[in-house]
């Protein structure tokens, strides 16, 4: 993969905003479809929400770091933590069914992406590595007047 674009932001939920807005660029850069764009989006803010929440237990002063790649219609996110490590047995979605409030962020990752894979071989926290593939259909095509 050619060079990724590196982004590292507080553990702090006000930052989050900054990933979506960062991370929508890219892949509108990219010419990614928007509603798949947005759809992408959500699934780095949920993973980048559980790590504040689980990962690091709320404290806000610790990174979390994206790496965003592109290359032949393939959109790669890396997430990186140094908190807690997650067991990658134990991330299951709730079942649909089951009506409360949070715990959807793993069913969307899991519906949207190709690919979701926790690793925790590291002394620690946890790099999550979410993929894409991406059909020629799923870009915009620019209109020729």
């Amino acid at each position: 993969m050619k060079q990724p674009v590196k982004l590292t932001i507080p553990s702090n939920s006000e930052f989050l905003y900054l990933g979506r807005k960062v991370i929508l660029y890219f892949l509108n850069f990219h010419e990614v479809q928007e509603d798949l764009a947005f759809k992408i989006v959500l699934c780095i803010d949920e993973a980048c929400s559980n790590i504040i929440k689980h990962s690091y237990e709320g404290n806000t002063e610790r990174p979390i770091e994206l790496s965003l790649f592109f290359e032949d219609n393939l959109f790669k996110v890396q997430i990186r933590d140094y908190g807690k490590q997650c067991d990658a047995s134990k991330i299951k979605p709730r079942p649909l069914d089951e009506i409360k409030p949070g715990g959807l962020g793993t069913h969307f990752m899991n519906s949207i992406m190709d690919d979701v894979v926790y690793c925790t071989d590291r002394e620690e926290g946890t790099l999550l590595t979410m993929q894409k593939k991406l059909k020629t259909e799923d870009f915009s095509v620019p209109s020729k007047a």
